[in-house]
């Protein structure tokens, strides 16, 4: 039997670094009966809006992902099965984490791109602030002592 749903998600909550969905997600593929265990065999395909992880500027991706579960209305020992009542069965954790999985480990607007300042927060992909962004060890401060030639040892 084929599968085809296509859903627009509204509720972010459940994707906590999916800024949003530029596109609805699209699930198709097939559902078979073999012998009262329903295998589900579909792909997936949306587009989403992520923040940039050092400018947090919009970035889109598109996102693909494979949903294969068996299902079965009472679960067996024997086999790997999910279970489920009635004559429905819901995909939503399915996709979620499908998405999930699918999502990038970083997202950057560009590879050189220059992030945020530390100190005011300006883009620096717009050019430079002009802040003193020089860190020091706070463990090495002590020491700083020694180095500055303005003071007596």
């Amino acid at each position: 039997m084929p599968v085809s749903v296509v859903e627009q998600l509204k509720d972010l909550t459940a994707y906590p670094n999916v800024v949003g969905f530029m596109e609805p997600v699209k699930i198709e593929g097939i559902l078979r009966n073999e012998s009262e265990i329903f295998v589900l065999e579909v792909k997936g395909e949306t587009k989403v809006s992520l923040a940039c992880d050092r400018c947090l500027a919009p970035v889109a991706i598109e996102i693909s992902f494979n949903i294969e579960e068996r299902f079965s209305h009472t679960g067996r020992e024997d086999e790997e099965t999910e279970t489920f009542s009635g004559d429905q069965i819901d995909l939503a954790d399915y996709v979620q984490r499908g998405i999930l999985g699918a999502l990038p480990m970083k997202v950057l607007c560009r590879e050189d791109c220059q992030g945020l300042c530390p100190v005011c927060g300006k883009d620096l992909n717009e050019g430079d602030c002009g802040c003193d962004t020089t860190e020091l060890d706070p463990r090495f401060e002590s020491l700083r002592a020694l180095f500055n030639v303005d003071e007596e040892v």
